[in-house]
């Protein structure tokens, strides 16, 4: 959902920043919950593809930025790929640090919807931290760790 949000941010801007999601777990291409497609329909915005993807090495470069929803998935991924560069948490890099996003996996409409708009204020306050940096995210370059 944040990506589908960062993207419906973006869409108006004149960049060439690429957004996509990316899973940690992802065992076979899954369909994206039916909840979460509503719940963004609802506020007139698509979820990108049809599946979801699993991170990759390859997905790394100097020029990629990573968003985690939780700090233990940032962790994850600077210990799982050694090219991991530029990975924050969303919350630290929108400069809310240590703030718990809601995670609605398994729960009701209602949980799926006051998920993504608590996800929005985030989310705007990320793209507005990406667009003040959009000439080179290496001016605000994580390589590892908290």
């Amino acid at each position: 959902m944040a990506a589908t949000i960062m993207a419906s941010l973006l869409k108006d801007k004149d960049t060439s920043f690429i957004i996509e999601s990316r899973g940690m777990v992802v065992l076979f291409p899954e369909p994206y919950s039916p909840k979460a497609v509503e719940a963004a329909k609802l506020r007139d915005m698509n979820l990108p593809g049809k599946f979801s993807r699993q991170l990759t090495e390859e997905d790394f470069g100097t020029d990629t930025l990573v968003l985690t929803m939780e700090a233990a998935q940032k962790d994850k991924i600077y210990r799982k790929y050694p090219k991991a560069r530029n990975v924050f948490t969303l919350s630290e890099f929108a400069g809310e640090s240590d703030m718990v996003l809601p995670n609605p996996y398994g729960g009701s409409d209602e949980d799926y919807r006051d998920s993504f708009d608590e996800l929005y204020g985030v989310v705007f306050k990320a793209t507005d931290a990406l667009l003040g940096f959009k000439d080179t995210i290496r001016e605000k370059s994580n390589t590892g760790g908290n």
